[in-house]
């Protein structure tokens, strides 16, 4: 916002210069991450949880899949209990601001904290502590660092962003790729912005009731999904 000289994060030059910074910045991570990699000599990118290009995207989009049909569904539900969601702009708007946010998120959150977190500092755990431990602790340097880029953050954001690094750090143990978790991470933001940032969309119920329709059930669900997706996937 500083670069675009604006405090509207909901304007359309806002949005692009956050794409255009996420850029930079997922290069930025790429780039260290590779460094690393190459430096410790006893590790490959694919411990961090890349596979192949056209594994990753299937990968990819299993992670928004499995994140956007539960929480579809759950939506539905509520309109059908009287707390619909409204699109109050033109088609050709909401689309235009749908994918800007996007790649906004893609770019700037969800491929560098999961290719830091649940790539690369996952895969240098898990040679030393058993798999819930990486977990955990994985978790706890999410929440620590997005505290500490924050300055500090309520106890709420503190429960969603722990709920975020558990979640997303299981979906990476079990799938074998942070890809998934990339998925599932631009797919929740990405919703969680439309519905509380900007006024393209409009939800009739409160703002406990989208949470739960944003988080818990689709995270829940997510989590659910991938392990019996991984069982069908190892048994075949």
């Amino acid at each position: 916002m500083a670069l675009n000289n604006s405090t509207d994060p909901t304007a359309h030059g806002t949005l692009w210069t956050r794409i255009l910074s996420g850029f930079a910045i997922s290069g930025l991570v790429i780039a260290v991450l590779v460094i690393l990699v190459r430096w410790s000599g006893r590790r490959s990118l694919s411990a961090a949880g890349f596979t192949t290009a056209s594994g990753d995207l299937r990968a990819f989009a299993l992670g928004i899949a499995s994140w956007s049909v539960p929480a579809v569904a759950t939506f539905f539900v509520l309109r059908l209990l009287g707390n619909p969601l409204q699109i109050p702009v033109a088609a050709a708007e909401f689309w235009l601001v749908f994918g800007l946010i996007f790649f906004a998120v893609l770019l700037t959150e969800a491929i560098p904290e999961e290719l830091v977190f649940r790539g690369y500092v996952s895969a240098v755990l898990a040679e030393r502590l058993p798999s819930w431990w990486v977990i955990g602790v994985q978790t706890a340097l999410f929440v620590a660092t997005a505290v500490f880029l924050r300055g500090g953050v309520s106890p709420l954001d503190v429960s969603l962003f722990a709920a975020m690094g558990i979640v997303l750090g299981y979906v990476r143990l079990v799938t074998g790729s942070v890809w998934t978790a990339v998925g599932i991470h631009v797919a929740f933001q990405s919703a969680s912005q439309l519905v509380f940032t900007h006024g393209i969309i409009e939800f009739g119920g409160s703002p406990e009731l989208a949470m739960i329709a944003l988080g818990g059930v689709p995270f829940t669900a997510a989590a659910i999904l991938v392990s019996v997706l991984d069982v069908r996937k190892t048994r075949d």
